[in-house]
């Protein structure tokens, strides 16, 4: 089973198993991954946590996140 990372409408970067058909994210926003953009593929859930956590602190070392527009 291979795993995407994509980013939520919110900032925060997800994954999940890639035949899932969404997934909803902790600020409440449920993301269809068919429209979802895909920025990475991992082989397994270890290396997809460990791809968010890079993308979450690397850009801008953000550690807070808002509340999505529903």
């Amino acid at each position: 089973m291979m795993f995407v990372v994509f980013r939520c409408s919110c900032g925060r970067h997800l994954y999940s198993p890639d035949d899932a058909k969404s997934r909803t994210c902790p600020c409440g926003k449920r993301t269809t991954l068919s429209k979802a953009r895909i920025l990475a593929t991992a082989p397994d859930a270890r290396i997809a946590g460990e791809m968010v956590r890079r993308l979450q602190l690397g850009e801008s070392g953000m550690t807070g996140f808002r509340q999505a527009k529903l």
